[in-house]
């Protein structure tokens, strides 16, 4: 991972983030640790692992189904390319 600078501020159970130079790669393995730090608050909230899994699932799912969509639907890259 190159030098780069991601900043997450938990301030009554509202989250922040603000990132500078991270490329396409590094923001994945990010998303993989925020998946982990949220997971991490569910448990503590009360839900049990099957709970957690299950919610991170059903995102992941929700998120890729409208990925297809907006692939379907011919809607181009935020970069326009």
């Amino acid at each position: 991972m190159q030098d780069c600078k991601l900043i997450v501020t938990v301030r009554d159970d509202k989250v922040n983030f603000e990132g500078q130079n991270i490329s396409v790669e590094e923001l994945a393995q990010i998303a993989g640790f925020l998946q982990v730090f949220v997971g991490m608050e569910g448990l503590k909230r009360g839900l049990d692992m099957d709970d957690v899994k299950n919610n991170m699932l059903d995102i992941h799912l929700a998120a890729m189904e409208t990925l297809e969509e907006q692939l379907r639907s011919g809607i181009p890259d935020p970069d326009g390319s």
